[in-house]
């Protein structure tokens, strides 16, 4: 399995003077980022994944007006 330093960043429309961009921080050990992200958010429809090939695996799609994206760094 790898560890990965997994930030979760999730957008939602601006309300009430409330950041739009909501970042969480976690540790993520995993043998596929993907599966890892469906497990998650079951509901996940169309993921856009890329690769930057050094280590970064970012995984982004639409949650109802949300966008999300989860980046995977590899430790």
């Amino acid at each position: 399995m790898k560890t990965y330093e997994l930030i979760i960043e999730k957008n939602q429309p601006a309300c009430g003077g409330k950041d739009p961009k909501v970042l969480r921080f976690e540790t993520a050990v995993t043998e596929d980022p993907v599966a890892y992200v469906q497990m998650r958010e079951p509901d996940a429809k169309n993921l856009e994944v890329e690769d930057n090939g050094q280590g970064t695996i970012t995984i982004s799609f639409e949650h109802g007006v949300q966008r999300v994206k989860y980046e995977f760094t590899e430790d």
